[in-house]
């Protein structure tokens, strides 16, 4: 098998699987690693056969990828037609479908009762300290003019 060979049959075993972000990466990986154990001196073959088939590394690369159920939901969603993909993000993680839509309207609404919360705590304090400060406010400006005559 030759470095091409491998790196074609990686990406069928990839193919529908994955994203193509995910089976790009993994495709320069191995080309990489490949062109880069041949430069220390090892034959193409060797590497190779050190890497073994690519199916199995596939199969790996399958399972290690958590998002897996949320990217065939994704998938049977654009292969429907619905071009309309909503994702919010927390953290790097990102939530789409119904997920994202509850997870951005809750944070929406959390941010509109911080807001309020503030400006009842203003207008609160304002209204506490208004009976104390009008007067002195006052008396202030009132010695203010007096003094300037």
């Amino acid at each position: 098998m030759t470095r091409q060979e491998f790196i074609s049959e990686l990406r069928i075993a990839l193919q529908g699987q994955v994203d193509q972000a995910t089976i790009q990466d993994n495709l320069n990986y191995y080309e990489t690693y490949i062109m880069q154990e041949s430069r220390k001196g090892r034959t193409e073959q060797e590497v190779l056969e050190e890497l073994g088939n690519p199916r199995l590394i596939a199969k790996t690369i399958i399972s290690s990828q958590p998002e897996r159920e949320e990217y065939e939901e994704e998938r049977v969603h654009q292969s429907a037609g619905n071009n309309s993909n909503f994702d919010f993000h927390i953290n790097g993680k990102a939530y789409g479908g119904w997920k994202g839509k509850v997870l951005a309207i809750t944070a929406v609404i959390a941010f509109f009762v911080i807001i309020v919360g503030v400006i009842a705590l203003v207008a609160g304090t304002i209204s506490l300290l208004a009976p104390i400060l009008v007067p002195v406010l006052l008396i202030l400006l009132a010695l203010r003019l007096i003094s300037r005559r």
